[in-house]
């Protein structure tokens, strides 16, 4: 039996609205008792038609079948994942907002926004006996209003917020190697009020890394290009489960693919490392024989762990194979490095062995 569609009532969904947010509207508006009825309601027109919506979580398969159902595309987006599913009895909303759009915008769950944006006034916070009582905070200026032009505000916003949090994640821990490995110290202060007090979304990832360790190089009195190596060198450690750096404190997360792949453009852009990775190539798997400090002058006095915890981390993390292309073609249009590292030399082997595996 085919079942007709009932809603005779069809608002658009708002770019900025939650997908749950627009069936808790659609069903107060055609007069379901609750969202459930709604979704029941949803599904057994869906099986009726023998459509088979299958998305990649709850939001994206009411999205489908709402897009279904109504004869428009309605998308999922970052912000309705479960992070933003507050299940309490209270909601922060702009009064003009919510008279103009009829819409709940994803961005009143956030705990820190607490401002109009667009309005320029205060949220007010609606109770669930529909009383109302004025909210304290004068934040006006939210870092997700920076993102409100986008197709989607929150998924920009959160991946400025991961490359801040590497960022200072970096500038932290670069310092604590300096102090608890070469016994030096290391000044962030600039670069943390550089992260502080500027837009990121200005920038691109490189920028944003170039600038950091160029601030902390300038105020340490250190060349920025160890800086730079040291910092990729830390970023390709990080990624093992047990990396040196938790002895000074560090329990981060993995390192993001930005920050990698920033990592492996300046270790390949240091002559040093190159010979490095030429020689770690050819040598036996974590060969004691051949170390990093041998070859990085600032890593000089770095104890034999400290090594080998590097060295584990090229060999574990296939990075050895992975800047020997980027070497091939880096070195396309240069001449020899030294005889016993010929560009001729270096390419061929890694071509040969490429074909062996």
């Amino acid at each position: 039996m085919m079942i007709d569609r009932k809603l005779l009532v069809r608002p658009s969904k708002h770019p900025f609205e939650r997908v749950d947010d627009y069936l808790a509207r659609l069903s107060r508006v055609n007069g379901f008792y609750s969202v459930t009825g709604l979704v029941e309601h949803l599904r057994e027109w869906a099986v009726s038609r023998s459509l088979k919506l299958k998305g990649i979580n709850k939001a994206d398969t009411q999205a489908q079948l709402l897009s279904s159902y109504l004869g428009r595309t309605v998308e999922a987006m970052s912000f309705d994942e479960v992070v933003f599913a507050k299940k309490n009895t209270k909601l922060q909303v702009c009064k003009s907002c919510l008279a103009e759009h009829k819409a709940i915008m994803f961005y009143w769950y956030l705990d820190d926004y607490s401002w109009c944006h667009l309005h320029n006034e205060q949220l007010t916070v609606v109770a669930s006996d529909d009383s109302s009582i004025e909210i304290s905070g004068d934040s006006k200026n939210h870092p997700i209003t920076d993102f409100m032009d986008v197709d989607d505000p929150w998924f920009f916003y959160s991946e400025v917020q991961k490359s801040a949090k590497e960022l200072r994640w970096l500038s932290r821990d670069l310092k604590k190697f300096f102090e608890a490995q070469l016994s030096a110290k290391l000044e962030t202060k600039a670069a943390q009020r550089w992260i502080d007090e500027n837009s990121l979304a200005a920038y691109s990832f490189s920028e944003k890394i170039d600038q950091v360790t160029a601030l902390i190089a300038e105020e340490s009195g250190q060349a920025v290009n160890d800086i730079r190596l040291l910092s990729a060198l830390l970023l390709w450690q990080r990624m093992l489960p047990d990396h040196l750096f938790r002895v000074a404190g560090s329990y981060a997360e993995e390192a993001t693919e930005a920050s990698l792949d920033w990592a492996a453009r300046q270790l390949v852009a240091s002559e040093s490392m190159m010979r490095f990775i030429y020689d770690a190539h050819h040598a036996p798997r974590h060969s004691q024989s051949l170390r990093l400090r041998d070859y990085i002058p600032p890593l000089a006095d770095i104890s034999d762990a400290t090594d080998k915890s590097f060295r584990k981390a090229f060999f574990s993390c296939g990075l050895i194979v992975e800047l020997l292309g980027m070497v091939n073609s880096k070195m396309a249009n240069r001449g020899t490095l030294e005889p016993a590292l010929s560009l001729e030399g270096l390419c061929s082997e890694h071509v040969r062995c490429s074909h062996e595996s």
